[in-house]
């Protein structure tokens, strides 16, 4: 059924221009919506008032995640979201079908084969869900949509994490008084045995045409908890199947497993089983849904009230990225530079396309793209690539083919955190996540055929895997680094997707073969509600860990380590106004670190001094992060396209060209500390002047101390390294801001 859109409903979500509403309910508006494309979705969104409740926010943004964990096998493909907009929305596929209580009210109950071929469908949309450490706790005949493919479970409204009832004790409601689990109905722990016990109610219904415990009342919340569940109606070969599942005591109930290897009837699709009415009606909704003209009612006589329109709109980085990868030399290079632009973004603003304005667009040479799950990301993400294998995504990861694009691991891998996933190329590692607090930090290898989780082979009693902060960084053949926290959650927190003040961290290096922990360093608090993770990137060079590391306030720096014992060698701030996309990354190689400092310039891996500078850019130029192969710095400059440098071709001529239609590939000057250059040459602390000359000597910094601090009120981003003469173990003060 479609509605006519309100005088007061939003334009459009995102990109999606909105056509009819679908419903509404005590949270938020349903609606049937379209994108630049034609494609038709179903968008979720929140009531104002409601999206003002830090704990119905919280309850959205666990929808999301929940509904992206089922997937479009079971539920409903996720198109798009922003939980974090003003206005949170949601956009998923439309589904084709009635609900299932929609499909028994017109069509009577369901025969017997049918309600089989459900209930195994069913039992393994939970089995995917229960999987992921999730549980449904409403599922209920209206939130199930009967399809010719199979039922598709949806509304993960009240879904939560295993264990975790925070949620539940906001004062929200529990589920439905009809098929809730009798746990469930005392306010205790809802288990996956508490949505097997609301799955037999669901087939109860679908076969007898009501539900086992009433019709729904509160008073009937008796009935679940104390007395036996009616069964008229139902099969006979199905009552004890059904029975075993109203067990009161959970332990008692079969998994979905046992339930759905009970359940399977002959072969055959799923619509083979499905009732002639039922089948007609979903073929007039897929008729109907393209036939709906877009209709909005007028505000009512003397409204004075303005459109509510969500913050679909805000400046910066999309939080949608479309993975791109280009194949070629060249073409690789400029491909992979043109996408780092993209990250850049223009301080202040949008990021905008730059180049030639021609009609001529340029050639990348595509082999082929994929869609990747990159939103909110909790660090900048990167792919991980082995010799046949790439990961890419930031949740629900993905193992493709790297010739072909083509998917290596099933659709849903027991892998699923990017920020908690590392690779040295030949091994993917992982940090086993869990919601549950008390549970440590353990370590597993990942399968890389099948992206299955194997048993843990480092574990850390000491540390809490559920908190918030908890990273894997980096692997190399014989070592780990992750950070990782001790430290409860809060109780009385509803939302935890942040540090609490009460928990203290730590960088670590772990030792791949035995197990053990090699060292520990403190890291700096964070206070109550900060989002930033410690550290955005890690990178291992011979006996060097770099990391950039950011305050809770933003501030990054860039920080050296040794990888074997992790005292502190230097480190450097730097604001380079750049978002923290393109901060994050780096390159590295022997000798040098080339940060990603918005202009090129490379400093010493062993002392964080400046090897060298490219002083002769365009006014005002700016460069993406930088990339290095076969001992050239290649970058992206704004307006210019692919430059690529190496220091060792640095004289005091000019640079050398070699153009290309839209885009450019170059052999710059560098002034260097080295070259016979002097002209060029400037102290590493000073900034440039307008006129590019040095500063005074007398404006360099003192010789460094034994303490790490942070550089000089005033002096450059790149300020001298400090390099004591004893290794710190802790990190600067600097970076707690």
């Amino acid at each position: 059924m479609f509605f006519p859109l309100t005088h007061d409903d939003p334009e459009q979500l995102g990109t999606y221009r909105l056509v009819a509403r679908l419903g509404s309910g005590g949270m938020g508006t349903v609606y049937l919506g379209q994108s630049p494309s034609g494609r038709i979705a179903a968008l979720k969104t929140m009531h104002a008032r409601t999206a003002a409740d830090p704990a119905f926010r919280a309850r959205f943004r666990l929808e999301t995640d929940a509904s992206r964990v089922i997937g479009g096998h079971h539920g409903a493909r996720v198109f798009d979201a922003d939980p974090i907009a003003e206005i949170p929305w949601l956009a998923t596929e439309y589904v084709i079908g009635p609900p299932l209580d929609e499909a028994v009210q017109s069509g009577g109950p369901l025969p017997e084969t049918a309600v089989r071929a459900l209930g195994a469908s069913l039992c393994a949309a939970l089995a995917q869900l229960h999987g992921s450490d999730v549980v449904h706790r409403d599922l209920k005949p209206s939130n199930i949509m009967i399809t010719a493919d199979g039922p598709k479970v949806i509304d993960f409204g009240i879904a939560r994490a295993i264990g975790d009832e925070r949620l539940t004790r906001t004062g929200t409601e529990a589920g439905t008084p009809a098929f809730m689990s009798p746990e469930q109905a005392m306010g205790q722990d809802h288990s996956p045995a508490g949505d097997v016990f609301a799955l037999a109610g669901v087939l109860v219904y679908a076969v007898a045409g009501r539900g086992p415990f009433g019709a729904g009342q509160a008073a009937d919340l008796l009935w679940v908890r104390y007395a036996e569940p009616d069964l008229t109606g139902v099969p006979a070969s199905l009552v004890p199947v059904l029975r075993r599942c109203f067990e009161k005591v959970p332990e008692r109930r079969p998994t979905t497993a046992q339930l759905g290897s009970e359940l399977a009837c002959a072969d055959g699709g799923f619509s083979a089983h499905l009732p002639e009415p039922v089948l007609a009606e979903i073929a007039r909704r897929a008729t109907a849904v393209w036939q709906v003209e877009p209709c909005r009612l007028p505000p009512p006589a003397g409204s004075v009230l303005s459109e509510t329109v969500p913050d679909s709109a805000r400046p910066g980085m999309s939080r949608r990225t479309l993975l791109t990868v280009a194949g070629g030399s060249a073409s690789s290079i400029a491909a992979s530079g043109a996408g780092a632009w993209a990250w850049l973004g223009r301080r202040g603003g949008a990021a905008e396309p730059t180049g030639s304005t021609g009609s001529q667009q340029p050639k990348w040479d595509l082999i082929w793209q994929v869609t990747a799950s990159y939103e909110d990301p909790r660090v900048p993400p990167a792919p991980l690539l082995l010799d046949q294998l790439i990961v890419v995504g930031a949740y629900g990861l993905q193992g493709l083919n790297p010739k072909t694009g083509k998917a290596r691991w099933p659709e849903y891998p027991e892998v699923y955190f990017a920020h908690l996933t590392a690779t040295n190329s030949r091994q993917i590692y992982t940090i086993n996540h869990s919601s549950e607090e008390k549970d440590p930090l353990t370590v597993s290898r990942v399968d890389l055929t099948t992206g299955a989780v194997g048993d843990p082979f480092i574990e850390l009693k000491d540390f809490r895997v559920a908190l918030y902060g908890t990273q894997l960084l980096y692997a190399t053949d014989d070592t780990l680094y992750a950070v990782g926290g001790r430290g409860p959650h809060p109780a009385s927190s509803v939302e935890t997707d942040h540090f609490f003040k009460e928990q203290s961290w730590s960088l670590l290096g772990l030792d791949i073969h035995s197990g053990s922990k090699l060292w520990e360093v403190p890291l700096p608090p964070r206070p109550d509600g900060s989002t930033r993770m410690h550290f955005l990137s890690a990178r291992v060079s011979g006996d060097h860990l770099v990391l950039v590391q950011q305050s809770a306030k933003g501030e990054t720096q860039l920080v050296v380590l040794n990888r074997h014992t992790g005292a502190v060698l230097w480190q450097r701030k730097f604001d380079s106004g750049q978002p923290d996309a393109s901060r994050a990354h780096l390159a590295v190689d022997d000798t040098h670190v080339y940060p990603s400092a918005g202009r090129l310039l490379a400093l010493a891996l062993s002392d964080g001094t400046v090897s060298w500078r490219y002083d002769q850019s365009p006014a005002g130029a700016a460069y993406s992060p930088p990339t290095v192969k076969d001992g050239l710095v290649y970058a992206v400059e704004e307006g210019g396209g692919v430059v690529a440098s190496t220091p060792e071709a640095a004289s005091c001529g000019g640079p050398r060209t070699s153009a290309a239609p839209h885009r450019r590939i170059s052999t710059h000057h560098l002034s260097s500390a080295s070259s016979t250059c002097t002209a060029s040459r400037r102290p590493v602390s000073s900034p440039p002047t307008s006129e590019g000359a040095p500063l005074p000597a007398s404006s360099r910094p003192p010789r460094p101390s034994t303490s790490l601090m942070s550089p000089p009120a005033g002096s450059s981003p790149w300020a001298r390294a400090t390099s004591p003469a004893t290794p710190s173990s802790e990190f600067t003060e600097a970076a707690q801001a």
